[in-house]
């Protein structure tokens, strides 16, 4: 028997699994990691130094977008919780957005 949480997790992730959502999450999630990896000074500058506060969530959420953009779907209910794609394209876009504003 699944309880209501469990059975919740699983219904968003299910909607979740569209085409267009995984393209958006590889998408955005390789700028990221590319960003990071082409020149890691001036994307840290722009961001104003990786620090712990900016350097763990760009890495988690791109981790998130790479997991998702790739099709996986966690199977336990926490790991669908901790590598849920939506909080992961708020951190990915405001990173985004405030390096190249």
């Amino acid at each position: 028997m699944k309880s209501k949480l469990i059975a919740l997790l699983d219904g968003l992730h299910d909607r979740l699994h569209k085409r267009v959502l995984m393209l958006f999450s590889l998408a955005i999630a390789l700028a990221c990691g590319g960003l990071v990896m082409w020149d890691p000074q001036a994307f840290a500058a722009k961001l104003g130094g990786f620090t712990v506060a900016n350097g763990l969530p760009l890495i988690w959420a791109t981790c998130t977008g790479l997991i998702h953009g790739m099709a996986f779907k966690p199977r336990r209910w926490f790991w669908q919780l901790v590598f849920f794609p939506p909080f992961a394209w708020v951190i990915m876009t405001v990173m985004l957005v405030q390096a190249y504003t």
